[in-house]
Formats: structure tokens, sequence, C-alpha cells
């Protein structure tokens, strides 16, 4: 018998923390990296991770995609853009040389804290 996977087996969709308007996609992560926020409003996620992994990283990327949909965290290939504030000068910071998901950061406090 032949029988059809689903959407989200075959794009890599997380259906359990995936929600409308964030998608949640399980992929191999370089780095020992557990997840990212991405500015298209996605959320990528280690594959292989635990339910409660899985959760808490998501929840913690959210935290991200909430600061750059406020203006407050910006990224691109080669650098990070942080305000903390909308009235705060913004601080760029070279990801070459950070330990990005450092804790010390504004941005990580921020999503550590929830």
């Amino acid at each position: 018998m032949f029988q059809l996977k689903d959407k989200s087996t075959l794009f890599g969709i997380d259906k359990d923390t995936s929600t409308h308007d964030t998608p949640v996609f399980k992929k191999d992560l370089e780095g020992g990296v557990m997840a990212e926020a991405n500015r298209d409003g996605t959320i990528f996620v280690q594959k292989g991770l635990s339910t409660k992994q899985t959760r808490d990283a998501v929840e913690h990327e959210k935290v991200h995609l909430d600061q750059m949909a406020a203006g407050r965290l910006q990224y691109d290939e080669n650098t990070v853009t942080w305000k903390k504030d909308t009235r705060s000068p913004a601080r760029v910071y070279q990801r070459l040389t950070m330990n990005e998901g450092d804790p010390n950061f504004e941005w990580e406090k921020e999503a550590y804290k929830k």
C-alpha cells in the first residue's frame, strides 16, 4: 500500500511548535547551534532535540523575532545590530569576532529571561 507523506514531513516543519505566522523547521544546524530566528519570521531548530529542548529553543527564538519586528535587533551575514530601545543608538557587532548566543549580550539576556 502506498501512503503519501504529509506536507510537514516533506518540508521538515515541526507541527508541535509551528504556528500559522511562525513556521518552525527542523534542520541540521552548524556549530552546536540549537535554534535560530530568521528575518523572514521562521525559526530553524536542530534536528534530534528533545520535545522540551525544542519548545524551550522556539520560545527563546520567538523573543528574537519580536526584537526584530520592533526594529531593535537586525542581522546580516557579517553583523548584528542592536538597539536597547527604539530611542537608543544602534550598536553594531561583527559576527566574525562575537560568540553568538552568549547570554551576556543584551538581546540574549532578554531572551533567556523569558
